[in-house]
């Protein structure tokens, strides 16, 4: 299961999200689709429903889509904003 953590506070710009965690004095910003994974994530999924749902949102392969939904979560990972379980 893939969850947020951590006290990061997060705002809109148009399709992004800014995202700032005052404990650890980092800021992130996230395009369209990390907006829409941190969007998906504010109640726990497993990565399987998460490759699902995004590719029937975005014209994306499997392959490239699971790719790249683990290089983001392992990004947020490092920041501490997720938790997998």
């Amino acid at each position: 299961m893939i969850e947020r953590k951590g006290d990061w506070l997060s705002a809109r710009v148009g399709e992004e999200i800014m995202m700032m965690s005052p404990e650890r004095g980092k800021y992130i910003g996230m395009n369209e689709v990390g907006a829409r994974i941190w969007d998906m994530i504010e109640t726990p999924k497993d990565a399987a429903t998460l490759y699902a749902e995004l590719q029937r949102e975005f014209a994306v392969s499997p392959e490239e889509c699971e790719a790249e939904v683990d290089a983001f979560l392992a990004e947020m990972e490092k920041h501490g904003a997720i938790h997998r379980t």
